[in-house]
């Protein structure tokens, strides 16, 4: 196991600096999802209900300051990186048979399939719209690949179910999946503002290995996290026939494979408890920990071509909080 971590706190908030800019993009997503139809009305207002912490916004305007200084945020950018990140979770609940989205149910099951694939749809209409709208053809030519990477990605996961990947392929997988669609928001945040060539790639650099960092311990909180404290059963990634790095790290290294598949198939805490020593014994915690650690301290470098800002310390504390979230 590595060096314990900092408590959250202890970073302080990195989405501080953009509270009040974030107030606004609900508020325009509360506008843009305005319908006269009263029944297209309930789905939007559901969706709004279950909203996240709105990472990816905040992302599109704190690069912006960090690469321009204190211009106009980029509210409508903003805001459409939100429909699309709204639009992608619809879509997952439908392909995973998801029944609960931030202690809510999720869409599909307070209407139906049918309901979450159209709203889905919608979602990302409107994102498009309002891009569209920023007369900047780059802007929508990187959310377009956002949405063709990810759903590449969600096809290779899906085609492989019940498989156990190698690292390298994992690691294709949640670039596609995840790190692509961070890296896009810091990109856009920069393009908005006309930032130079070098000031995008560093800030597109950094949301790579933030999203990279992200998935890889979001992946191991999955296995080794307290239930109670995740919010979901444990394992809830294999129970899908999902691999994730720790397991595929410990399948390779371990001739108790055999054990581990039944101890996570397990889904109580006997099992947890098995799962954790064999994941423990072949050091699979600890490698999953350090690659993740590795992609923050990158992200962090990556900021190093940026001038001091508070933009900058935020987006720093932000990669610094992905690993710090405790077991």
């Amino acid at each position: 196991m590595s060096e314990p971590k900092m408590a959250p706190g202890a970073l302080g908030d990195p989405f501080q600096s953009v509270a009040d800019d974030l107030l606004i993009v609900d508020a325009r997503l509360h506008d843009v999802l305005r319908q006269e139809n009263p029944l297209v009305q309930r789905v939007a207002d559901y969706l709004l209900a279950a909203s996240g912490k709105r990472v990816r916004p905040s992302l599109v305007i704190l690069t912006a300051r960090a690469a321009a200084g204190e211009m106009s945020p980029p509210i409508p950018v903003a805001v459409a990186v939100e429909l699309i990140h709204m639009a992608t979770l619809v879509h997952d609940d439908i392909v995973d048979r998801g029944e609960m989205r931030r202690g809510m149910p999720s869409l599909r099951a307070a209407f139906n399939d049918q309901v979450a694939v159209l709203a889905g749809d919608f979602l990302f209409a409107r994102a498009f719209e309002i891009l569209a709208g920023t007369g900047q053809p780059k802007v929508v030519d990187v959310a377009a690949r956002v949405v063709r990477v990810m759903c590449a990605g969600e096809i290779q996961e899906t085609l492989q179910v019940g498989q156990v990947p190698s690292e390298e392929e994992y690691l294709r997988r949640i670039e596609g999946k995840t790190a692509h669609f961070l890296a896009a928001s810091c990109r856009l945040g920069a393009l908005s503002v006309r930032a130079a060539p070098s000031i995008r790639d560093s800030l597109t650099e950094y949301g790579q290995h933030v999203g990279m960092a992200f998935q890889i311990y979001d992946d191991l909180l999955d296995l080794v996290a307290d239930p109670v404290k995740l919010g979901k059963a444990v394992a809830s990634d294999f129970s899908q026939g999902v691999m994730t790095l720790p397991v595929i790290y410990a399948l390779d290294r371990s001739s108790r494979g055999g054990e581990l598949v039944d101890a996570l198939s397990s889904q109580d805490d006997a099992g947890r408890q098995a799962a954790l020593a064999i994941l423990e014994e072949t050091g699979a915690i600890r490698d999953t920990e350090r690659m993740a650690e590795g992609h923050v301290a990158a992200a962090v470098q990556a900021l190093s071509a940026l001038p001091k800002s508070g933009a900058r310390d935020a987006l720093e504390q932000l990669a610094g909080f992905v690993v710090a979230r405790p077991y």
